[in-house]
């Protein structure tokens, strides 16, 4: 008797053990989040020792202030938004016909006073932030100080930053002001924005000592507008925005304002379409770097404008490329080297992966454009360098690369010669295997050893803030080489639960590559039954998933575990397009969204088929945005799925030409130059294929992928006669991203119940 009582006891406490860790869609979409909030908009101080960043305890919005020490000590709230609310603010007068939806219900008051647009005083004393439009100063250093507040206007404070201990560089009304902390004077830095004009004002660059102030002025009269109606307030609201190719060009003002008219920087002329990329100072606090591309994305030049506005200026071409598909984004990274003014370095992808290559520029051959810069690759590998910074008080740069995997990051350290002085050492102990992202320096620190912020996670631990001296060689006492966590943000109940780890693996495609996946199995799974498999699609096109690490589609992965609680396997991959694998993979989407991408898929079902006992009749999809895109690629295409699911997918890529156009055109040229190329990339030109369930879910509001695409989309089914094979559900609230879990909670049950109906009852 007492030994069937404990088997009761025991086969009791495994079921409630198995039904605790049983997920649910509210679960996964309720708020507060059972992974817990994430710490976001951190800073690290410019002497390494503090770091801010915006946080509730509770996980509910809106978020403090916080402040902690880089050695992991002192964490503090420093401001509460409440506490910047006057006490004697007028209530909301009562609506007696407020019977129906409530538009500013609870979940959008909880979302208003929000702090963001932290910035750090060069003294690392004060710290800058703005609420509701209007800028804040908080001195830090000071115990119990309260906020002082800087502006109280009718018209919002954008892209606050501190260009010197004093004074503060804002953009109002489209223009840039430089105001004056100590006695309160304001200077109007720029006058060229004129938005009844379509003349815009942006990426206000100040030198290091905040004498001179670059900007990019962009005229967007040729732009095309984009109309978002909404349908949830008392009247039918339709907002505009503005998107397309603009004229820019670059001008540089005093902040003092003592400049009459700014001095414009004198390029070549740009051929065809294109942009400016960015703009830095040089170590004089004189000479500007400039990053452009054109000749319809394809060609990347960065220029050396010496000593603007002096008698002596002159504008060198410190090196040029052209990619026949399009530059990459990587190459974005652009740093001046602090202590000599002549010396860059920057990103290129022209040995086929992403490496940092060093300018010299020699000051005496400056002569009509030209300067015999010396160019040097300092990284090289089949793998890629995806941020970089010099070191500023040594000739060293740090970089975060994928040299040990992709499905990882490292830090390491090189010299202006290329050679890793510090490479990422396995064998160390404190170093933990996983994803690093949003990495920060310190600029002002007086250690040669560089104090770095940034974000760690792994696959199952949510992303926390970690402070790092980066010293390879430095002994434990030193307190560097040593990761320090500053946040811990991940709730134990999240912990403690036994998530189902994914399966890392490389699948051969058709043409002989190797496609990055990971698969999650059920707990029972048993190659002797067959499982139904539902694929997850990415979005973005250009992002990477087989990772490590924590991201934005966490509450994917969490649907993903419950998937396989069901009896489902789950494939991910990172198709064709995908970053984090180099040039090649970036671009063999050229010219055919839904062709090399879409096989990749295929090829993925096929390997499944095979090898992991999955039902080769009771195949799902889904996805959203890009993913939402390639979920009704396979809907129209083939047979070797059976349900889809499309989450604001684009359906149409003219559409998204017009809300998108760079990403658009670097991937498929321009409408009118390729219409072949757009009819064989949008899902719209294969509708008639549909004969399987398609589930079609958009944000009405979505200004990104607008429903448009899903509304043409449904139109033309209809007039096709596909009544039988498509559903579809929209969200009058929603944007691209949803906020809502309500929103969320729907959407995904009606993707779970899409699923089950079609993929477990056959």
């Amino acid at each position: 008797m007492k030994k069937l009582v404990l088997f009761y006891l025991f086969t009791f406490a495994f079921c409630f053990s198995a039904f605790a860790q049983t997920l649910t869609v509210r679960d996964i979409m309720r708020e507060p989040s059972l992974a817990g909030m994430r710490a976001e908009g951190e800073r690290l101080s410019p002497d390494g020792k503090y770091v801010v960043y915006l946080w509730n305890a509770k996980g509910e919005e809106s978020k403090d202030l916080y402040l902690v020490s880089t050695d992991g000590t002192g964490t503090k709230v420093l401001v509460s938004p409440k506490d910047l609310i006057s006490p004697n603010a007028a209530p909301t007068p009562e609506n007696k016909l407020n019977y129906g939806l409530i538009v500013d219900d609870d979940f959008a008051k909880s979302r208003r006073n929000q702090i963001g647009n932290l910035d750090w005083s060069p003294d690392s004393k004060r710290i800058l932030f703005s609420q509701n439009g209007d800028l804040y100063v908080l001195n830090v250093m000071e115990n119990n100080a309260k906020p002082r507040r800087l502006t109280k206007t009718q018209s919002a404070e954008f892209a606050a930053q501190w260009i010197d201990d004093n004074r503060i560089l804002f953009s109002q009304n489209g223009n840039f002001f430089v105001m004056d902390t100590g006695n309160f004077s304001l200077i109007q830095a720029s006058k060229e924005a004129n938005p009844a004009a379509f003349v815009s004002i942006f990426n206000a660059a100040p030198t290091k000592n905040g004498d001179l102030i670059a900007y990019v002025v962009s005229d967007g009269s040729k732009q095309k507008t984009l109309f978002v109606p909404n349908y949830i307030d008392e009247f039918v609201q339709s907002p505009t925005t503005r998107r397309g190719f603009s004229e820019q060009k670059i001008l540089v003002a005093n902040s003092d304002g003592s400049l009459e008219k700014p001095i414009e920087i004198k390029l070549p002329k740009a051929e065809g379409t294109g942009y400016i990329r960015g703009i830095d100072w040089a170590a004089d606090n004189a000479s500007l770097i400039i990053d452009r591309v054109d000749k319809d994305l394809k060609r990347r030049q960065l220029f050396y404008v010496f000593n603007v506005g002096g008698k002596d200026e002159n504008t060198i071409l410190v090196t040029e490329e052209t990619d026949e598909k399009w530059v990459a984004p990587l190459s974005r990274i652009v740093e001046p080297n602090p202590k000599d003014a002549l010396q860059l370095f920057f990103g290129s992808e022209r040995d086929g992966y992403n490496h940092l290559y060093l300018a010299t520029l020699d000051k005496s051959k400056f002569k009509d454009g030209k300067a015999n810069t010396k160019i040097k690759q300092l990284t090289k590998g089949n793998w890629q360098v995806e941020w970089a910074k010099w070191n500023p008080k040594v000739s060293e740069i740090i970089c975060l690369s994928t040299e040990k995997g992709t499905a990882t990051r490292q830090f390491s350290i090189i010299n202006v010669e290329g050679k890793n002085i510090a490479p990422f050492d396995d064998t160390e102990p404190n170093k933990i295997r996983g994803m690093i992202e949003s990495p920060q320096l310190a600029e002002d620190s007086n250690s040669n050893v560089p104090q770095v912020l940034y974000g760690f996670s792994k696959w199952n631990q949510p992303t926390e803030l970690i402070a790092e001296k980066l010293c390879f060689s430095c002994s434990a006492t030193e307190n560097a080489y040593n990761p320090v966590k500053l946040t811990n943000t991940t709730p134990e109940s999240f912990t403690n639960r036994k998530w189902n780890e994914p399966k890392f693996i490389e699948i051969d495609s058709r043409d002989n590559k190797k496609i990055p996946a990971k698969i999650y199995l059920p707990n029972d799974f048993n190659k002797s039954k067959k499982y139904p498999m539902v694929i997850f699609v990415h979005g973005a096109g250009y992002l990477q998933n087989v990772i490590n690490g924590w991201n934005n589609y966490y509450r994917e992965f969490m649907f993903n575990e419950m998937l396989t609680q069901k009896g489902y396997v789950v494939l991910d991959i990172d198709y064709r397009g995908s970053a984090g694998y180099g040039r090649d993979w970036r671009t063999d989407v050229y010219d055919f969204l839904g062709g090399k991408d879409y096989d990749d898929h295929l090829d993925a079902i096929d390997f499944m088929t095979a090898n992991y006992a999955v039902d080769a009749k009771r195949i799902g999809v889904y996805g959203g945005s890009y993913g939402g895109f390639m979920a009704e690629m396979l809907a129209f295409r083939t047979d070797k799925i059976n349900c889809a699911a499309a989450l604001r997918p684009v359906a149409d890529w003219k559409n998204y030409y017009y809300s998108s156009p760079i990403y658009t055109a670097e991937r498929l040229g321009f409408p009118d130059k390729n219409p072949e190329g757009y009819k064989r990339s949008s899902p719209i030109s294969y509708a008639d294929g549909l004969n399987k369930p398609l589930l079609i879910l958009h944000g009405l509001v979505d200004d990104n992928v607008p429903a448009q695409d899903s509304m043409q989309l449904i139109e033309k089914l209809i007039r096709l006669e596909k009544t039988d094979y498509f559903d579809e559900m929209i969200y009058p609230a929603e944007s691209h991203a949803f906020v809502r879990p309500s929103s969320w909670t729907d959407e995904y049950t009606r993707i779970l119940n899409f699923f089950e109906k079609h993929l477990k009852h056959k």
